[in-house]
């Protein structure tokens, strides 16, 4: 039974406060205590409960709920699997890849999660540390992916990498991608790598237009230890992010490991959900009679 719920809000937009306020006064109704993600208790102006998460302390709370999309989610999903705490997503328009419930059904599903009507899935993160002469520079998680990627429009990055210490490739390309299971349906799908099914446990490294064809994709083991280097000695001509959220830029003379997390993501859905059902409203795929 879910005693406590934290409430996330897509971040700046007025659109939230209605279904929030809707979707809050609704499990109170249940005798169920709220608590409003920070930022989401700070922008609203409607008369809710300002019981707010302070940051860092999601543990308090035995569900998360994010109103938004499949970018307020990855926010809070990370935030959430150090806590080890549950997140169920509601999306604003949309089906997402990971805000699977309709805006128009959020109380009807929710009512079927706090009855015991849902299965946890366990998504796979990765980490990334970076580091310079054997000074630690950054460490961050992701649900989706780690992306290595250029600054400047005229230079490619020229990097390798060593998969378990042995050395895989070299090349020069826009970038190159890091991406969990779940992160194959984002960025890394649209340079072409293949979609993996979220029970896998597996890592996929995808280069970014590289300058010679034979440089494909490849699928490596989740337990790999991915070292990065580049070659390029032109300060910031290449930077590092984590779902999107530059990180940190690269000078050329640090390295980057990529490995799976201890932590991983806990998302809920009501039994009725239908991994391929998504991605075929998502993809645009034909239906099982054509």
């Amino acid at each position: 039974m879910f005693k406590t719920i934290g409430v996330f809000g897509k971040y700046r937009d007025a659109t939230i406060e209605a279904p929030l306020k809707t979707l809050t006064e609704h499990l109170e109704s249940k005798g169920i205590e709220v608590k409003l993600g920070y930022t989401t208790a700070a922008e609203i102006t409607r008369d809710l409960p300002q019981k707010r998460l302070q940051e860092h302390l999601y543990q308090d709370i035995d569900l998360a709920i994010v109103i938004g999309g499949d970018g307020t989610m990855l926010h809070v999903a990370r935030r959430m699997a150090e806590s080890e705490v549950p997140i169920v997503g509601v999306n604003l328009g949309r089906l997402g890849f990971l805000t699977d419930i309709a805006q128009s059904d959020m109380l009807a599903e929710i009512d079927a999660i706090l009855a015991g009507d849902y299965v946890i899935e366990t998504r796979m993160m990765l980490d990334v540390d970076i580091s310079r002469n054997g000074d630690k520079l950054y460490r961050q998680s992701a649900l989706n992916d780690i992306v290595i990627g250029r600054h400047a429009v005229e230079r490619l990055i020229h990097w390798q990498v060593h998969v378990n210490g042995q050395f895989v490739t070299s090349a020069r390309s826009d970038g190159v991608i890091l991406a969990t299971p779940t992160g194959s349906t984002a960025y890394a799908l649209s340079a072409g790598g293949a979609i993996m099914h979220p029970g896998i446990d597996v890592i996929s490294m995808v280069p970014v237009s590289p300058h010679t064809l034979y440089n494909r994709p490849i699928t490596l083991p989740g337990d790999a230890t991915l070292d990065i280097t580049i070659h390029n000695r032109t300060p910031d001509v290449a930077h590092v992010s984590a779902d999107g959220l530059i990180g940190i830029n690269l000078k050329g003379d640090e390295k980057v490991t990529v490995t799976r997390s201890q932590n991983a993501v806990k998302l809920v859905h009501t039994e009725s959900y239908n991994y391929f059902s998504m991605l075929r409203a998502k993809l645009g795929w034909g239906s099982a009679q054509q």
